[in-house]
């Protein structure tokens, strides 16, 4: 028989791992197109586009909802396959 999975446990990992390959991918970003976005503001309306302290934020608050989503997602996952043990295939 196959054992259950731990609900809490999956959604907790899912989320977290979610979070980390979201990070990943804006630190990506980050390097590779914010500079070109800042000169092209720059060019264009004479100000200086996004800096540090609000790359910052918008990364906290992606990572954040991230965390929720995956974890929610995640512990969904867990909670039908559990359902679906108890189904027996014919």
């Amino acid at each position: 028989m196959t054992e259950k999975l731990n609900q809490l446990k999956f959604g907790a990992a899912g989320g977290f791992v979610a979070m980390i390959f979201t990070l990943i991918f804006e630190v990506f970003l980050l390097v590779k197109f914010v500079p070109f976005y800042n000169s092209l503001l720059q060019s264009v309306y004479g100000v200086g586009g996004i800096g540090t302290f609000e790359i910052t934020i918008i990364m906290l608050a992606s990572a954040i909802a991230t965390l929720i989503m995956g974890f929610a997602f995640f512990w969904l996952f867990a909670w039908v396959y559990n359902k679906l043990l108890i189904i027996k295939v014919k």
